[in-house]
């Protein structure tokens, strides 16, 4: 069953005539989404986001790496983040 997040303009008074402009967006799950996250992002031109994405998975894998963590344990992380960037996008 899709599910839907529904965005409502801002306005100063309750008019019902702002209902026209409702934006319903499609949750979902999008495998090239997980797998290329940073290149969808900069698809869809989610520019702020994907400097975010950027940023945080620079400082966790710096973080990880002055801990002495290894390889394969930062690669896991890495793919932990890219899913959780993932289940927190809307579907286009």
């Amino acid at each position: 069953m899709p599910v839907y997040t529904v965005h409502a303009p801002v306005t100063s008074s309750t008019d019902m005539a702002a209902a026209d402009r409702f934006a319903f967006v499609r949750d979902g799950f999008h495998f090239w989404a997980a797998v290329f996250g940073a290149l969808w992002l900069a698809w869809h031109r989610l520019w702020l986001s994907l400097l975010g994405w950027i940023v945080l998975m620079a400082a966790i894998d710096f973080g990880l790496l002055r801990l002495g963590v290894g390889g394969g344990t930062i690669l896991l992380a890495d793919i932990l983040l890219a899913l959780l960037l993932e289940t927190a996008r809307p579907q286009q």
